[in-house]
């Protein structure tokens, strides 16, 4: 037996061999690549399925949890403000303000945010923190701002104003939250688009939807006797009438309790 023979069929095998596994290695891993590199990224996956948003809050890295309680109207608090001559005004359990006007006011366009933002400030008390939601049939809504940020859909912080057949302001019925806190150090928030990704991967964006409005504000997050804590959430107008919520800290979709609003902002 020719050992020295056997010795160079052995090397030249394991030559081939290993020359074929690193043909294979090299192969797999420039498929990988490939398909890493041609993998569409987020930004063209929208727009395949022609769903547009446009210019998206920038430069808004960290926010605070915020507390805050319901304010208890009482007779020597505010009820006696210039801004109340000519309505007769109730207050029950004390939370809940209801206003109805002598005289009806006039609007003079149906819809006029302006107008009905100049009737908030001069005949609401505290009427600057609120801010315009929407309109649905005779009534209009308003929810409380912090910062510029809107507590939404917070029926402790919300001002509902009735129209008559005319769409004249007839009365209004108020709640507001007082006593509002920061709590802890800022913290890092999930930036705009993430909370896209979130609603395209749970199946909230179908195809051809139009993301009107983004901006952040504030949810009720969790009740603590008779005050509330709120978090920090991200607000997405579909189609210009469908409000979906992101949590802006753990970026999950919020489904709120109170009712739904006709969004004509």
């Amino acid at each position: 037996m020719d050992w020295s023979k056997i010795k160079t069929i052995f090397i030249l095998t394991f030559l081939v061999l290993d020359i074929y596994l690193m043909y294979e290695f090299f192969k797999l891993k420039d498929s990988s690549q490939y398909e890493f590199i041609v993998e569409p990224s987020f930004d063209k996956r929208l727009k395949a399925d022609e769903i547009e948003y446009n210019d998206l809050p920038k430069n808004i890295q960290k926010d605070n949890y915020l507390s805050a309680t319901p304010k208890n109207f009482t007779n020597d608090d505010g009820l006696d403000d210039p801004k109340l001559k000519g309505q007769q005004v109730t207050v029950n359990d004390g939370l809940v303000l209801t206003a109805t006007l002598d005289k009806p006011y006039e609007l003079k366009d149906k819809l006029d945010t302006a107008e009905i933002n100049s009737f908030v400030k001069n005949h609401v008390i505290y009427g600057d923190q609120y801010r315009f939601w929407g309109k649905d049939e005779n009534k209009i809504t308003y929810y409380q701002q912090f910062k510029d940020k809107v507590f939404y859909k917070n029926i402790s912080g919300e001002l509902t104003i009735w129209l008559n057949a005319e769409n004249d302001i007839v009365s209004y019925q108020q709640t507001i939250l007082e006593k509002i806190e920061e709590l802890s150090e800022k913290e890092k928030i999930i930036q705009p688009l993430k909370a896209i990704e979130t609603l395209y991967e749970k199946g909230s964006l179908k195809p051809k939807s139009k993301i009107s409005k983004v901006e952040l504000g504030y949810v009720t997050f969790l009740h603590t006797g008779t005050s509330q804590v709120l978090t920090p959430a991200w607000r997405f107008v579909i189609n210009g009438e469908e409000n979906i919520f992101v949590h802006a800290y753990e970026g999950q979709i919020m489904q709120l309790n109170n009712e739904e609003k006709k969004i004509v902002e």
